[in-house]
């Protein structure tokens, strides 16, 4: 009889058609979590793991977290340009009033105080400031 000293990990299993429990090696058990492929029980019946493996799961996360960075530069991109337009909108409102023409749409008429056209014809008629949200003073 032949003796062996044996020096490393074994996880322990249990075969899924026979029942019965054996060991493998920790190596073993890592590569077949990453890779899924077969092993076999000491009666040969095939194993493999179907759940994802913590090397998939962090790719996922790594995959959702840069995901999720696109989408918030997207999102800030978006606002951004938004607020470069109403900031035109304004600029293009004030050069109407300054030119004395009435800039509400549909209407375009001139007028000597512009102001007063406004108070009177188009009261609920108002600009938002990009940068404060507020009323923008026209």
């Amino acid at each position: 009889m032949t003796t062996q000293t044996f020096t490393d990990t074994l996880v322990v299993e249990v075969c899924c058609s026979c029942s019965v429990t054996f060991g493998i090696t920790r190596a073993l058990y890592d590569a077949r979590r990453n890779d899924h492929r077969n092993f076999y029980c000491p009666a040969g019946h095939a194993q493999h793991y179907t759940g994802k493996s913590e090397i998939e799961l962090e790719r996922q996360r790594r995959i959702r977290a840069e995901a999720g960075r696109a989408q918030a530069e997207d999102a800030y991109e978006m606002e951004r340009r938004s607020k470069i337009a109403l900031k035109g909108h304004l600029t293009r409102a004030r050069n109407k009033i300054a030119a004395g023409v009435c800039p509400a749409p549909d209407c375009g008429q001139h007028f000597s105080n512009v102001r007063e056209h406004m108070r009177h014809r188009h009261p609920d008629w108002h600009l938002t400031d990009p940068d404060t949200g507020e009323a923008a003073a026209l």
